[in-house]
């Protein structure tokens, strides 16, 4: 109850990047279908759209629908001292993930041939590789930080190979896709936001020089590919490409590992099912399909009405913002009987990967990363727990959704 005896109304609660929000979505969420399906976010300044139908709705939606603001929601004037720094990098233009026809169309279809399934199936040798490489390293030792030493650089390397970038640079894109999403959050002290601006337009930078390399030396990677076809009359700009290069890094590198790391905490948590998956690794892509439903790597994304929409009885003005709850949609109880159970096979298709015109053009590749990923661990493994004590974390965002920490025994 509020200082005026009401009970507060789920937009007072609404903090997706702070605790308990950040902990567990769900609850808030399961609220708002039953009581105030879309309610308007005090936080954020946007009506939040959490039943199925409405979000499946609005994602297919591109008529009424702007994705130009679909990564960073928040609206904040940038103090000085960013803009400062911000002057040495690209300005935010739109570009695939946040843009809308025909620029959208045009660069879908680029990054749609780069990220094709003829391209990354060709890799998937090299990927099994990669994966037991990386077992190899902590099998021994009877205990791993899944995360950090499986989660995270299986993906990572992955589309760094993908794009053909240097393997040794691995490092350095894990943390510049870390701070590309503090970035866009746009949270923290003023130290903290310069600290993360900083190493933005650094990775801009660094991207900018990777596509540079490839038109005076093209190889057979995707770099190569997206690079090639941005040249073409009309060229994009160099602003629009490293915006591009950045969104593809991040959605093929984070939000797989946020699914990685999801899928270790369920197979660590229920032996039965890690038995089942050790018994027959056919389940392999089931599984990768429940843990992308029930985990939802991108917990939501956003859009911008351009004109007066009436959406279950709410109006929605133009040029307001709507956050579209993937992670809310994919645990409605119309949709998904017990949706918070772990359950195989379910009828009703996950909005994980979205839906509509924006629908996410590396799930292919997410999938076979997933797919892989747990053949190997049940090819490696005997047993695989869940140790028992950690408390499970996770890295603030306003569209992912990742466990900063996961700690697995055998």
């Amino acid at each position: 109850m509020d200082d005026s005896g009401e009970a507060p109304r789920c937009g007072r609660l609404h903090d997706p990047c702070v605790s308990p929000m950040l902990d567990d979505p769900r609850p808030l969420y399961a609220r708002a279908r039953a009581e105030e399906p879309i309610y308007w976010s005090e936080k954020l300044n946007l009506w939040v759209v959490t039943r199925y139908d409405d979000v499946r709705a609005i994602a297919r939606d591109a008529d009424r629908f702007s994705s130009r603001n679909s990564i960073s929601p928040v609206s904040f004037r940038p103090a000085p001292e960013v803009l400062e720094v911000l002057a040495g990098g690209f300005l935010q233009t739109a570009c695939l993930v946040d843009s809308d026809p025909p620029l959208h169309t045009r660069v879908r279809a680029l990054a749609s041939e780069a990220l094709s399934l003829r391209r990354i199936k060709g890799f998937e040798p090299a990927l099994r590789e990669l994966a037991n490489k990386l077992v190899d390293q902590f099998i021994d030792a009877g205990h791993v930080e899944f995360v950090g030493q499986f989660a995270v650089p299986l993906p990572g390397s992955f589309i760094v190979d993908l794009l053909g970038l240097p393997r040794e640079d691995l490092a350095r894109v894990n943390n510049w896709t870390i701070e590309t999403g503090a970035f866009f959050a746009g949270a923290g002290s003023l130290e903290e936001l310069v600290g993360h601006t900083r190493e933005f337009v650094a990775f801009q930078r660094y991207l900018t020089e990777a596509a540079d390399l490839r038109r005076s030396d093209p190889r057979d990677d995707a770099l190569s590919v997206i690079v090639q076809g941005a040249d073409e009359d009309p060229a994009l700009s160099p602003a629009e490409l490293v915006n591009m290069l950045n969104q593809i890094v991040f959605a093929g590198y984070e939000t797989t590992a946020g699914m990685l790391a999801a899928a270790g905490v369920e197979l660590g948590r229920d032996p039965e099912l890690f038995a089942a998956l050790k018994a027959d690794t056919s389940i392999a892509p089931k599984l990768i399909e429940e843990v992308l439903r029930s985990a939802s790597p991108i917990h939501s994304m956003y859009r911008t009405a351009k004109e007066d929409v009436e959406i279950g009885g709410v109006t929605i003005r133009a040029g307001q913002l709507v956050q579209i709850a993937y992670i809310s949609a994919n645990h409605d109880g119309d949709r998904f009987s017990d949706p918070l159970r772990f359950e195989l096979g379910r009828p009703t298709p996950h909005l994980a990967f979205g839906q509509g015109p924006h629908f996410c053009v590396g799930a292919p590749l997410a999938r076979l990363e997933g797919r892989v990923a747990l053949e190997v661990i049940a090819e490696r493994f005997e047993t695989l727990r869940l140790v028992p004590g950690q408390t499970l974390s996770y890295v603030p965002s306003l569209t992912a959704r990742r466990l900063a920490a996961v700690e697995l025994s055998w």
